[in-house]
């Protein structure tokens, strides 16, 4: 039975991890970062004659990575660094009492995960791009094309689709700003020994080797790389998760049979009532977010350590920092086909705006009121008591308008159609477009 959960579990991780974001997170990446890690340092320790010339290269050319070999030296010396370092020393023989010289656990796994990490930020902002271009590309599309918009659920004014997919470009383009940020925060080793204090361990050496690494050192150094720098990147992918879910609770909301704006490439039915079309990729998108945004409030716990270190964060790690990428970048992948392959349905679009009884139109007749010498509050209180006349009597607010004398003998013919043009009242959005050089 034990087994057969973890089977579910496994499958579960397999139905949203993608490669190559997949790959960062498997035992094989570990050890093989690990060992990485131990050579560059074996490498700069040699550039400055603390170990024998040749002792890196004999190393590598000899050590592998056999993960149950790892596993059952793990189970038998109760320490998974301990147990590489064995493994390791069984590989290659005398030269291997030179690997980890100088330098603790900490060391090697902060570094190595590090890079891990630094790869995973960077496959988010690949993923983050490829959405961008596709917001682009829809904004650009769409910006003319009229959708009544809705605040507290209730119909506003009339937008564009176009406007809605800029305002979500917008949100994506400072979370890519905080991808970028990020992937510098956690692109931090150290190689400094016990507690940080370069002991045994040269601090030329380690500057020679996180250089080799493509990673800055950990200043100042200390047990362990601290944890608010993780807690920044896990930050950063929650953010870019959430603009996507963003996308997708307009979509849900949109393709509701009620409306019908748009609807999803390819929406899943179901199993008792064959007429459904559920927007199935966008709730699942919403659902991923929350498991997405729990990860921050352990990220951020994590910082916060008994004296040089413990090992609180560590446990913690191991399953949020895989959950946090792995749903990060399906997150972002399946955002990007949802806005390719969105159904858009303009004719309805039209229609709601039609069958808002051109109530989305009750500013532009309270402003031209105020503009022909009436006070805002009697301008406010007329326009009000027309439109909910206009909802009671299933009528058009600019039919009441034309009807009632005060309204009329203030407003011509002309003024009052012009307010309910719909052309007129989006004549100016192109502004929006223009200011974010998306159309000249």
């Amino acid at each position: 039975m034990q087994g057969a959960r973890w089977e579910y579990l496994d499958l579960a991780m397999e139905r949203y991890a993608l490669s190559p974001m997949r790959e960062l997170w498997t035992l094989e990446t570990q050890y093989n970062r690990w060992l990485e890690v131990e050579l560059a340092a074996l490498r700069a320790l040699e550039s400055v004659e603390v170990v024998p010339q040749g002792t890196a290269e004999a190393v590598r050319t000899k050590a592998s990575v056999d993960v149950d070999r790892l596993l059952a030296m793990e189970k038998e010396v109760g320490h998974d660094l301990v147990a590489f370092l064995w493994v390791v020393e069984e590989q290659v023989g005398p030269e291997a009492r030179w690997v980890h010289y100088g330098l603790t656990s900490s060391d090697v796994k902060d570094t190595a995960l590090a890079l891990v990490l630094r790869d995973a930020v960077g496959i988010l902002q690949e993923k983050a791009n490829a959405l961008q271009e596709e917001l682009r590309s829809f904004a650009r599309r769409y910006r003319r094309t009229p959708i009544v918009g809705r605040t507290h659920g209730q119909w506003a004014e009339p937008t564009t689709l176009g406007l809605k997919a800029l305002s979500w470009l917008d949100m994506l383009t400072r979370a890519g700003e905080r991808l970028a940020g990020a992937r510098e925060t956690v692109a931090v080793g150290k190689l400094a020994g016990a507690v940080g204090t370069y002991a045994y361990f040269p601090p030329e050496a380690e500057e020679r080797a996180l250089a080799e690494l493509g990673l800055k050192a950990c200043v100042p150094a200390g047990q362990v790389v601290p944890r608010d720098r993780h807690a920044e990147g896990v930050f950063a992918a929650a953010a870019a998760g959430t603009v996507v879910e963003t996308i997708a609770f307009e979509i849900r909301h949109l393709s509701r049979t009620e409306l019908g704006e748009v609807s999803e490439f390819r929406p899943e039915g179901s199993s008792a009532m064959p007429h459904k079309q559920n927007p199935i990729l966008s709730e699942r998108l919403c659902g991923l977010a929350r498991l997405l945004r729990s990860c921050i409030v352990p990220a951020l716990e994590n910082i916060a350590l008994w004296n040089e270190r413990d090992m609180s964060h560590s446990s913690v790690e191991r399953m949020m920092l895989p959950q946090t990428f792995t749903v990060a970048d399906f997150m972002l992948t399946r955002g990007r086909g949802l806005i390719s392959g969105l159904q858009v349905h303009e004719e309805e679009m039209r229609k709601r705006i039609t069958a808002a009884q051109g109530l989305p139109f009750s500013e532009g007749l309270l402003l031209a009121l105020v503009r022909a010498g009436m006070s805002r509050r009697a301008a406010h209180t007329r326009v009000r008591r027309l439109a909910m006349r206009a909802v009671a009597q299933g009528r058009d607010l600019s039919e009441l308008a034309a009807e009632d004398p005060e309204v009329s003998s203030k407003l011509s013919a002309e003024e009052r159609a012009r307010i309910f043009r719909l052309s007129e009242l989006l004549g100016k959005l192109d502004t929006n477009f223009k200011r974010t050089g998306l159309v000249e």
